[in-house]
C-alpha cells in the first residue's frame, strides 16, 4: 500500500514517481511512497536447536536471545530447595541435559539435605563472590556469540551477603547477552533484600507458601499487583494458587497478559481475570 506526500513546487513536471496538479495556479507535487511498515527481522541462520522440548508452563528459555530470570520469594521451610532441585534434575522439567553448564552459589547448600543431589552433578560454590560471577561471564565471552555455551546460574539464599553494587545485580539486566538461559535468584525475604534491578528484570516469579509475614506479602503484592488487577486481586490469586502447604504461585511475566499458575500445573489467572 502507498500514500501520497504533498509538497508545494514551482512549475509542471511529469514523472512516474509523482504527479503535479494545479490549484488556483499554485502547483503541488504528490509523491508516491511506500508505507513505513515494520518488518520482522530474520532470525540468524545458525541458531542452535534446543537440547530438549521444554514444557510451556515452565519459564521460557528458548528462542534467539531467549532466557529467564526467575525470582523466587519463599520463606524458610516452604520447599524452595525442592523446586530448584526439580527444575535442574527432573526430566519433566529442564533436567540434566538442558544446559551445557550449571553454576550454583548458595550459602546453605552444604548443610541442606534436599540439595545434596545437586552437589553431585553441578558446579557448586558455598558462598557468593563477585569474582565467581566475573569468571563465569569471562568464560562465556571467550566464545563467539553463536558458540557460547548455554548455561544456568543459581543464587540460592545469597542476597543477604550481596551488596547493592554487586556484579550479579548488574548481570540481572544483561544475562541474555552472555547466553545465560536461566538465572535463578532465590530469597527468603523481599523487602531490603531483592534489588530494584532484579525486581524490574525478573521475567518469572515464584512466591512460596505459607507466607507468615503478611507485611512482606503485601510488599510483593505492591510490586506485581498492577499486572494482575491491583493488590487486592493479586492476593486473591495468591490464595487461589496456594491452598496447601508447599504450593506456590508462579507468575509468567513474559506473556502478555501475564499468567499466574498454581505451581507449574494450572493457570489460575490471566492478567486480572481469575480463572475458574
Amino acid at each position: 500500500m502507498q500514500y501520497k506526500f504533498q509538497e508545494r513546487v514551482n512549475g509542471n513536471f511529469v514523472s512516474d514517481n509523482f504527479i503535479i496538479y494545479s490549484k488556483n495556479k499554485i502547483y503541488y507535487k504528490y509523491i508516491y511512497m511506500e508505507l513505513p511498515i515494520v518488518q520482522k527481522i530474520k532470525d540468524p541462520d545458525n541458531v542452535k536447536a534446543p537440547k530438549k522440548n521444554i514444557h510451556p508452563h515452565l519459564p521460557n528459555i528458548s528462542g534467539v536471545g531467549g532466557g529467564s530470570l526467575l525470582l523466587m520469594i519463599s520463606p524458610v521451610k516452604t520447599g524452595k530447595s525442592t523446586i530448584i532441585s526439580n527444575l535442574l534434575l527432573s526430566d519433566s522439567m529442564y533436567g540434566q541435559d538442558c544446559f551445557d553448564n550449571v553454576h550454583i552459589l548458595s550459602n546453605t547448600i552444604m548443610n541442606d539435605v534436599t540439595s545434596r543431589h545437586l552437589l553431585k552433578v553441578y558446579d557448586v560454590y558455598d558462598k557468593y563472590d563477585d569474582n565467581i560471577i566475573n569468571n563465569i561471564v569471562n568464560n562465556q565471552i571467550k566464545f563467539e556469540k553463536e558458540e557460547q555455551p548455554e548455561i544456568a546460574i543459581v543464587l540460592d539464599d545469597c542476597l543477604g551477603s550481596v551488596k547493592r553494587e554487586a556484579t550479579v545485580n548488574h548481570l540481572a539486566s544483561r544475562f541474555r547477552h552472555y547466553n545465560i538461559k536461566l538465572m535463578i535468584i532465590s530469597s527468603q525475604k523481599f523487602t531490603n533484600s531483592v534489588s530494584p534491578v532484579v525486581r524490574s528484570n525478573a521475567t518469572d516469579v515464584i512466591i512460596g507458601s505459607p507466607f507468615p509475614n503478611k507485611k512482606e506479602l503485601m510488599n510483593v503484592a505492591s510490586e506485581y499487583g498492577d499486572l494482575f488487577g491491583g493488590e487486592e486481586n493479586f492476593l486473591k490469586i495468591y490464595q487461589k494458587a496456594t491452598p496447601n502447604r508447599y504450593d506456590f504461585l508462579y507468575l509468567d511475566l513474559q506473556e502478555n497478559p501475564p499468567l499466574a499458575y498454581h505451581n507449574f500445573e494450572k493457570v489460575v489467572a490471566i492478567g486480572d481475570s481469575i480463572q475458574e
